[in-house]
């Protein structure tokens, strides 16, 4: 009976290799395809480099920590906004991707969305930006719960620190001013 198990997972596993092609396009999600052809809308890379950061390491290469603020905003707002303006997926979205579209599309290693209604949402995802005019993609992970009328927010992002236009100040300091735009309030 075991050997049939292992032999199931490995038919399963054979049938599913081949390359991971990141889809700036949707947000966050990896598309594994059979064949090496670089799928419409991708990045330049074959496969987007995955940042994914710990409240242990806030010095990773690459990645910027927010400060930790207070936002007048509510909890449930800013998971609204968060939502539609960095493009995260909900679980339902994903699954409903998967049916509908693509069920090779995977989630990024590690994609978060936890959340408490009125009370704490916590997200993690590779999102899509645009510096210099090129769609790029970032892991941006946002934390919100509630503080009386108001949020406490943090939030960290990561880019590639090889690619010197993604990992310039200039850069850095455009993405934190959108993410504090956003979330501040």
């Amino acid at each position: 009976m075991r050997i049939i198990n292992v032999l199931f997972v490995g038919v399963i596993a054979t049938s599913y290799s081949g390359c991971a092609n990141f889809d700036p396009t949707l947000n966050g999600l990896v598309k594994i395809s059979s064949h090496s052809a670089k799928p419409s809308g991708s990045s330049d890379r074959t496969i987007a480099p995955t940042y994914i950061s710990t409240a242990t390491s806030s010095k990773e290469e690459g990645c910027t920590m927010l400060p930790n603020r207070k936002s007048r905003v509510d909890v449930d707002t800013l998971y609204g906004r968060a939502m539609t303006r960095f493009g995260f997926k909900s679980p339902e979205q994903i699954a409903i991707y998967r049916k509908t579209v693509d069920r090779t599309y995977l989630v990024d290693q590690g994609y978060k969305h936890e959340k408490q209604n009125g009370a704490f949402y916590h997200l993690a995802q590779t999102v899509p930006y645009a510096a210099v005019g090129v769609s790029r993609a970032m892991w941006l992970e946002l934390k919100f719960s509630k503080n009386g009328t108001g949020s406490d927010v943090t939030a960290e992002f990561c880019v590639d620190p090889a690619d010197p236009i993604a990992s310039s100040s200039t850069n850095r300091q455009k993405i934190s001013a959108r993410i504090q735009e956003i979330l501040g309030g």
